[in-house]
């Protein structure tokens, strides 16, 4: 394995790469990005030892029985933004378990700081529970389910972890097993995700600060209409909403059985997607990047499917694509800057995402697959 950080500079050199201007019909967006030089030809790397690798708020330990497999928080949400240093969920507060619907709700929804422990398995029915801020939901073992959904509107502050969430089903009502509306510091880790009617994962409405970590997506029914896994930003259209956000880490995800496409799709935002397995056979896409946004995409594996990666849509968006892993895979492998321009033909570059302001650990891509379907999942 490798490590990368934001260490990763020439010599005495650091630098603003600038401001990215999103033009378009009436409206001019600004989002000034820190970042630091690099070799031109390729991203430094060091060799480590130490299996997992973090910054801010790297070791956080947060429940449950590892089974000697990773926990540890990395990416955009352990990054210093918008008032909070990083995500603790409920911090040190005194572990609650919850075995029934009506406690979930009560304490989920309030305004204390908590540590949520579920035990067997709580039904939601039509309606998703709402996770509040500076609150941790974690089950006590593998077998801690979830069966209709969650959401987080206007939380800050989340962590959701070692759970199985199953969603409503085709045509059914929570739309996602999991939502996440306006909110930032979210982290999702060791979860088995399946089945949610529109979206297993949607991260929507000017939402950031989010890292999605070891976790299981994939479909029981074939003939679910919506096999679409994993949402970043609602539409091309969200200028307002979501320009400056999206920002989203997918590291060490397994996206399988029967997953169609948006593994993840990502729009607007600054999106790392680093040493997932991707073995969904039959789909039609794995990771689009579209609309403004920049996806680095490294060092994971794909096997037995199409598009690996992939631009979204006709407006400006940039993908860097390196050290991946590629087995009988067909269909595009998209990388650098995509579309001209906005409204009114103006030109629009932008900046490629090479430099993440976190450091994390690279596993080699060949190993990926062996590590992530050991891991990934409630332990």
């Amino acid at each position: 394995m490798v490590s990368s950080s934001v260490g990763r500079l020439t010599p005495g050199a650091r630098q603003w790469l600038g401001w990215i201007a999103l033009a378009g019909a009436g409206w001019v967006a600004l989002a000034r990005i820190a970042a630091c030089s690099v070799q031109e030809s390729q991203l430094l790397t060091a060799k480590s030892s130490s299996g997992v690798a973090g910054g801010a708020g790297a070791g956080v330990q947060v429940g449950g029985d590892t089974g000697g497999c990773p926990v540890r928080l990395v990416g955009w949400a352990a990054v210093n933004a918008d008032g909070v240093p990083t995500t603790t969920g409920g911090g040190n507060a005194t572990p609650q378990r919850v075995t029934s619907l009506e406690e979930l709700r009560a304490l989920a929804g309030d305004a204390t700081p908590r540590v949520i422990e579920l035990s067997g398995t709580i039904t939601t029915g039509s309606d998703n529970v709402g996770i509040a801020s500076n609150k941790m939901l974690v089950g006590v073992d593998r077998n801690a389910t979830i069966e209709g959904g969650i959401t987080m509107n206007g939380a800050s502050n989340v962590i959701v972890r070692n759970l199985n969430i199953h969603g409503a089903g085709d045509g059914n009502t929570p739309v996602d097993a999991i939502g996440v509306r306006d909110s930032h510091h979210i982290w999702f880790d060791h979860l088995s995700v399946w089945d949610g009617p529109d979206g297993n994962l949607d991260i929507t409405s000017g939402s950031t600060h989010v890292t999605v970590s070891w976790t299981r997506f994939w479909y029981s029914d074939p003939e679910h209409s919506h096999r679409q896994s994993c949402l970043v930003g609602a539409s091309s259209s969200e200028v307002d909403v979501d320009t400056g956000k999206n920002n989203v880490t997918f590291h060490h995800n397994w996206f399988a059985e029967l997953v169609d496409q948006r593994m993840p799709r990502l729009l607007f935002g600054q999106g790392h997607v680093f040493n997932s397995y991707y073995n969904s056979v039959g789909n039609s896409a794995c990771i689009s990047v579209g609309s403004f946004a920049s996806g680095l995409i490294e060092n994971n594996h794909f096997e037995d499917v199409d598009d690996p990666h992939l631009f979204a849509d006709e407006n400006p968006s940039q993908i860097t694509a390196i050290g991946n892993h590629y087995s009988n895979v067909t269909g595009r492998l998209d990388r650098g800057q995509n579309g001209q321009g906005g409204q009114g033909g103006a030109a629009v570059e932008i900046t490629p995402f090479t430099v993440p302001p976190y450091s994390y650990t690279l596993d080699d891509a060949e190993d990926v697959a062996d590590i992530v379907t050991r891991c990934a999942g409630p332990q």
